[in-house]
């Protein structure tokens, strides 16, 4: 009996040991696990100055400036009533209502409590002060937001009404410019930051805490060094005397290497595309610009001739727009396609070339393709779409003009394919395409009505819905080809941490999370 008591004494000591050895074995991992997470937390060593680098500095007065890269800086300094989103949608931003009242009159509400770095209140006298200080600058940049701006009315505080002088398709995407405080020295913006001194070689700014952000930037200083040449700005992001590069010139890593830094790359304004007319004995027929269009490879001529320097586009509006991302449209490369088009409808391929015969007449499929010499790039690119239309059995010419004469073509619409491109516009608004008088003498009633249903369209999936059966038509009916657009760089140290996601709008979205870890 003795014996069994004393076994069970042992065991109940075994297992009261091993309890314990367990209970600290876990214990000990526990606080192991707590010391590594509190060891990595305490790793990271965040740097809260950032370096930007810029050329041609004239001033920082965005209504001023003629200088791309301070109108992004100071959209760190000053606020718009509304703001562009990432994929080109309008939101509030000093305003925090807006509404169309009629044809040519909005109303607009602004937020409350708002606050100049100075500290000074911010009021709707405020914007109607600073929208006349743009219409008596016809130098400025923003001259063509507020031009039409008959007249803008105080009805109190924190309400505005602005009457135009016509209808404005999209007219809020023209409130996107900055609303700035004269001063003396430099204006006073409600942004993120303030200047808090300019140098003949730097500008410098600190956190504006009169700013209603609702989170303060990691970044607490920005250094902004001037340089004289592009070339002085790329040497100090090479030799790391600036964090950020942002650059237009799609042979920017020939000078800053290819390697050694983050990169973002995104699509520009600068949009190339082919203008049929519609007018023309051949090209009036919709079955051969659209079997045209299923001849040319965007892809291949940005792979080929362009050395990936560009982005390919089917469209007048960029694909991550809000109004199309959705909408699934694109264009297909498809020589088989092609011909069978020209063949329903009645053109026969003979003895090399694309023949029919119309009310007695043999017409046959001869293009000349216009360029101006001047620019090296669209020449290059005209040979390619050459040969990648004779590949359909389409015979085209090139025609290399002069700037004059291109102008006169441009004007007098007097010639059957055009190569040429603009700087297309934040707005939405496509209008200049297709209304009366457009380059490619294109007329369709569907499309004109479509265009004034937007003028009154303000639901956004009604607007989507809009824009894909207009931009179907044009994919059909081809009167113009797009064929690719610019390539713009953004280049950061290794060091830098945050999400870069830029447009053409803003290149500085979430800067408030961004920062540089040590």
């Amino acid at each position: 009996m003795k014996q069994q008591k004393s076994k069970i004494v042992i065991i109940i000591l075994i297992l009261f040991i091993v309890g314990v050895s367990v209970y600290f074995a876990i214990t000990q991992n526990i606080n192991k696990e707590e010391e590594k997470q509190e060891v990595t937390y305490q790793t990271i060593n965040m740097i809260t100055s950032f370096r930007l680098g810029i050329s041609e500095y004239d001033t920082i007065n965005p209504y001023i400036t003629l200088n791309r890269e301070i109108l992004y800086i100071d959209t760190l300094l000053y606020e718009p009533l509304l703001n562009i989103t990432k994929d080109y949608n309008i939101e509030g931003c000093l305003a925090k209502e807006w509404s169309k009242v009629d044809q040519k009159s909005y109303v607009i509400k602004l937020k409350e409590n708002i606050k100049w770095s100075s500290g000074a209140s911010f009021t709707a006298k405020n914007v109607k002060d600073a929208i006349e200080m743009v219409q008596n600058n016809k130098n400025s940049v923003y001259y063509e937001n507020v031009k039409d701006i008959k007249k803008v009315e105080v009805i109190d505080s924190s309400t505005i009404r602005l009457e135009l002088n016509k209808e404005i398709p999209f007219f809020e995407y023209n409130l996107i410019f900055p609303i700035i405080l004269p001063n003396s020295n430099t204006p006073i913006g409600t942004g993120k930051y303030k200047i808090s001194k300019l140098q003949k070689d730097k500008i410098e700014l600190t956190i504006n805490e009169q700013s209603n952000e609702s989170q303060k930037p990691n970044i607490k200083n920005i250094t902004i060094n001037l340089y004289e040449t592009m070339g002085e700005v790329y040497n100090a992001f090479k030799l790391g005397n600036i964090d950020f590069l942002h650059t237009t010139n799609q042979n920017a890593q020939e000078y800053i290497g290819s390697m050694g830094y983050g990169k973002s790359e995104y699509m520009g304004r600068e949009y190339d595309y082919l203008a049929l007319n519609c007018n023309d004995t051949i090209l009036k027929y919709p079955e051969v610009r659209r079997a045209i269009s299923l001849a040319i490879d965007q892809e291949k001529i940005v792979a080929n001739t362009l050395k990936n320097k560009a982005y390919s586009t089917y469209l007048p509006l960029e694909e991550n727009h809000y109004l199309v991302k959705e909408s699934q449209l694109t264009k297909t490369t498809n020589l088989e396609e092609a011909k069978k088009i020209l063949e329903e409808n009645g053109w026969k391929y003979e003895y090399g070339i694309w023949k029919k015969e119309i009310d007695g007449i043999t017409k046959s499929i001869n293009i000349t393709l216009s360029v101006s010499k001047s620019n090296n790039q669209r020449v290059e690119v005209a040979k390619e779409i050459k040969k990648q239309l004779e590949t359909l059995g389409i015979k085209v010419s090139i025609e290399e003009i002069s700037d004059a004469k291109y102008q006169s073509y441009l004007t007098n619409k007097n010639y059957e394919i055009l190569f040429t491109g603009i700087y297309t516009s934040l707005s939405p608004d496509i209008s200049s395409f297709f209304e009366k008088g457009n380059i490619a003498n294109y007329e369709n009633e569907e499309i004109s009505n479509i265009l004034e249903d937007l003028n009154n369209i303000t639901d956004i999936s009604l607007q989507k819905e809009k824009y894909k059966q207009m931009l179907n038509i044009y994919l059909k009916e081809a009167p113009y080809i797009s064929l690719y657009r610019n390539q713009n760089l953004i280049a950061y140290n290794n060091d830098f941490r945050g999400d870069v996601t830029p447009n053409n709008y803003n290149i500085y979205y979430n800067f408030e999370q961004w920062y540089r870890e040590q």
